[in-house]
């Protein structure tokens, strides 16, 4: 019940955030402007753009797969990526990032693993992804002129990652210590709950152990590639709409679009990833109207390869949302 209160809590923020985020989206548009820039767009840019989608579902899935190596050494990328999707489907439907709880039962279902040792390895492929993020940041802050705010909260999320990061890895080379010092704790909790807390402990602390090991490089690498294909579909949406600015623009797109995730918001990013969208391209001297058909575009995109996928995922697996969603829930 606790959780349902949670969740509700998080989905009622989220729309506040949303819709916020719609009115600064919708504030002073040209309506008639924007129409001319969805109906003028050269839509057949967008057929290669969701061939690159389709491989960054697969670099993702593949990179997730290297995380979960250490547990289980005969996992499919094939297996890891129909997993990924179908979280993102969850994801886009659902409130309170749903589809990562999803994800973590799914794969533990299909491949036997505790699925608290899923949830973890999960963990460090989201402190990863922001970690590939900030490099980008980094690397092409000087040639940008975002605004200040933007600016410091990418570059804060990005650190707080990376000190993450390094703070596992020092707890993880000390992981007996850590595991008796947790142990401990545990303790303390009601004697009912002491056994099932010591073996989510135990599991997460396994799945943990991938930060120490030479897997996290190579997930590390293909989430560098995948990054580069998002943007890649940034770009390739950008042409259609005739909008041949510098690969950075591109790039910083997916750079805020995928920190805003963070942000709580309605199931799909709807609004938020907008005015995003917004933010950026009018630092780079694109109309309010013209960044706005872009993002709709972009968005939906995204949002319906995504949707239309896992659901194909879902009949193909005999699976249903009742059961991966409440499933999902009884993960944490």
């Amino acid at each position: 019940m606790a959780l349902s209160r949670r969740t509700h809590l998080h989905l009622f923020l989220g729309l506040v955030i949303s819709a916020a985020a719609v009115y600064l989206s919708l504030r002073k548009i040209d309506f008639h402007a924007l129409g001319a820039a969805l109906r003028s767009a050269d839509y057949l840019y967008v057929l290669p753009a969701m061939i690159a989608q389709v491989a960054c579902f697969f670099l993702k899935g593949t990179g997730w797969r290297y995380l979960l190596l250490p547990a289980k050494k005969s996992i499919s990328p094939l297996s890891t990526t129909a997993v990924l999707i179908i979280g993102l489907m969850v994801n886009n439907l659902f409130p309170a990032k749903m589809g990562e709880l999803a994800r973590a039962y799914l794969i533990g279902e299909k491949e036997k693993l505790p699925k608290s040792l899923c949830l973890s390895t999960i963990m460090v492929e989201h402190l990863l992804d922001i970690s590939v993020l900030l490099i980008f940041l980094l690397i092409l802050l000087p040639l940008v002129s975002l605004p200040p705010w933007l600016q410091t909260t990418g570059i804060l999320l990005g650190f707080t990652s990376l000190g993450i990061i390094g703070g596992l890895f020092l707890v993880m080379r000390r992981e007996e210590i850590f595991k008796k010092f947790l142990g401990k704790m545990a303790n303390y909790l009601p004697a009912r709950i002491q056994g099932r807390a010591q073996s989510v402990i135990q599991h997460v602390l396994q799945g943990l152990r991938v930060v120490t090991g030479r897997y996290i490089v190579y997930s590390f690498a293909l989430l560098v590639g995948m990054w580069s294909m998002v943007s890649l579909v940034a770009y390739l949406v950008m042409a259609a709409f005739g909008l041949f600015l510098p690969a950075q623009a591109a790039v910083m797109v997916t750079v805020f679009t995928a920190f805003g995730k963070i942000i709580p918001s309605s199931p799909g990013a709807i609004g938020t990833f907008h005015y995003l969208v917004i933010l950026v391209l009018m630092s780079f001297q694109v109309s309010k109207e013209a960044a706005l058909g872009y993002a709709i575009v972009l968005h939906a995109l995204f949002f319906l390869m995504e949707v239309s996928l896992g659901i194909v995922l879902i009949f193909a697996g005999n699976l249903s949302f009742a059961r991966i969603t409440r499933q999902g829930e009884e993960t944490t």
